[in-house]
């Protein structure tokens, strides 16, 4: 593989995971890390979008990681990003539903 593909495989496998990392942390603080401030989402649905988020970044992460390793772990990580971003949707509708 190309150094340059390695490279970037590496940086976006390590951005997604420290994302997850920062969204699994808000899960469990029930606070938006980045800017709290201009947070206007409740508790319950940051936790809710956050946990989702963390899962979705997990799976952009094991994809990234899994081209450098070969075998089936892209499709795993693809499969586990899919799933978080479905995931997402539902959450934001769910609380885009909500008065």
């Amino acid at each position: 593989m190309p150094f340059a593909f390695v490279l970037a495989s590496g940086v976006l496998g390590t951005f997604a995971a420290l994302l997850a990392v920062i969204n699994a942390i808000q899960v469990f603080l029930g606070r938006q890390l980045v800017k709290p401030s201009a947070s206007k989402r409740s508790a319950p649905q940051l936790r809710a979008e956050s946990a989702a988020a963390a899962i979705a970044m997990f799976g952009a992460s094991l994809t990234a990681f899994g081209v450098l390793m070969g075998g089936q772990w892209p499709a795993v990580g693809a499969l586990v990003l899919l799933l978080g971003w479905i995931a997402l949707v539902l959450v934001r509708r769910r609380f885009a539903a909500q008065p």
